[in-house]
This record gives structure tokens, sequence and C-alpha cells, in this order.
């Protein structure tokens, strides 16, 4: 599935492609919401945003840009024997 194609579907069609074939990156958090980072098969990336008062995945943004993963780089942990 091209990035188009998943725009092109509703928000409860995209959440079952990312939980299908998406696969799980890392965890940011933007407020009070967890932002939960997928890549998918084709190459693009898809942020779900999880609202921890509401309990309930409340947004998503997909992307094909480098730029957002710079989010998650204060995440990243090496290990010590690079």
């Amino acid at each position: 599935m091209t990035l188009y194609e998943f725009n092109q579907l509703t928000f409860e069609q995209q959440l079952a492609a990312v939980f299908a074939a998406g696969t799980y990156l890392a965890r940011r958090w933007e407020e009070e919401d967890g932002v939960n980072l997928y890549h998918m098969p084709s190459g693009f990336f898809v942020e779900l945003y999880y609202d921890t008062h509401a309990n309930e995945l409340v947004r998503l943004r997909s992307f094909r840009s480098a730029a957002p993963l710079a989010d998650y780089a204060a995440s990243v942990r090496l290990p010590a024997e690079l």
C-alpha cells in the first residue's frame, strides 16, 4: 500500500492497516499524548496519537519525510559496545 492509498482510507481502516502491517519503532510524548511511531512496508511512517485521559487513539499522521523522525532522536540509546 502506498502512502497515497493509505491516506484515502478511513481512520478505522488506517488503524487496521497499521496494526496489520506496520512495525513499531518508538514512542515519544507530546503534552499528555503518547505518540507511537510505525514503519509501513512500502517505506512511509505513521504516528498514532494516544490520549491517556480518554484512553483512546485520537488521530494519526502519515509521512515519508525524515524530518519528523528527529522528534524521536532524544530517546535513542545505543549499546555501550559501539
